[in-house]
């Protein structure tokens, strides 16, 4: 049975429709929630396969205490070839990892997108999105989605970025607007709410196939990637 491992970093940003689509597939799924003190394990091989989640945080942010520690932990798991899929911020991570730029967007992107998909397994929306980060696209990484703002997501051997959300439901993106200060502008989040009953429906179904072409191995680049190009540990982790 596959062992799935779960990076949750914040308490509002849960795996969604991953657990779901988890369950489905018969998934053995072990969470590490760093909000709640968890401790990432000591060694890759406690996981066949690892989905990091997004963050309230900067991925570029070296003074986030427990980042140099995700940073090395996925570069362990890139090392070893365990796939590794990263959600938004855990997109920036593994994109970090690999030597690409990771950037403040000039306005947030928040709000249903579609992408230009340049991979059958990756449907091209809707999808939700909330970031105000992006990133490169790595050195030797396929692109798999892009639109106007950025690069939307990327493969590299068995693993793969993403910069807008798969996993988020309509609960978690209420809860994302009811913890952002200052919030959204309504305009901007109304979409989420007022008669997206199909949308939601939708990116339910674009997830689970999305989930599984990267399970799968569907999205997988030719280059292996079995080590992390270009990744320069943080010359001043924090502790705790």
């Amino acid at each position: 049975m596959t062992r799935l491992l779960v990076v949750e970093h914040d308490l509002d940003a849960p795996a969604g429709l991953l657990d779901d689509w988890a369950a489905g597939r018969g998934l053995t799924v072990a969470t590490v929630r760093l909000h709640a003190g968890d401790q990432l394990p000591p060694a890759p091989g406690a996981c066949d396969a690892a989905v990091v989640l997004g963050s309230e945080e900067t991925a570029y942010d070296d003074a986030v205490p427990w980042l140099a520690r995700e940073l090395a932990f996925v570069a362990r798991l890139l090392t070893v070839g365990v796939p590794v899929l990263g959600i938004c911020f855990g997109g920036q991570v593994l994109a970090r990892v690999l030597g690409a730029r990771v950037y403040r967007l000039a306005e947030p992107e928040i709000g249903w997108v579609r992408v230009t998909s340049k991979h059958p397994g990756l449907p091209e929306g809707p999808w939700p999105s909330w970031h105000r980060d992006a990133f490169d696209l790595p050195a030797g990484a396929t692109e798999l989605a892009v639109n106007e703002v950025c690069v939307q997501a990327f493969a590299i051997g068995p693993h793969a970025g993403a910069q807008f959300h798969p996993e988020a439901t309509e609960a978690i993106v209420a809860d994302w607007f009811a913890h952002t200060n200052p919030p959204p502008r309504r305009e901007v989040t109304d979409p989420f709410f007022a008669g997206a009953g199909r949308a939601w429906e939708q990116e339910s179904v674009n997830a689970q196939a999305f989930f599984s072409a990267w399970l799968d191995g569907d999205l997988a680049s030719p280059r292996p990637a079995t080590s992390p190009p270009g990744y320069v540990r943080p010359s001043a982790p924090a502790g705790g």
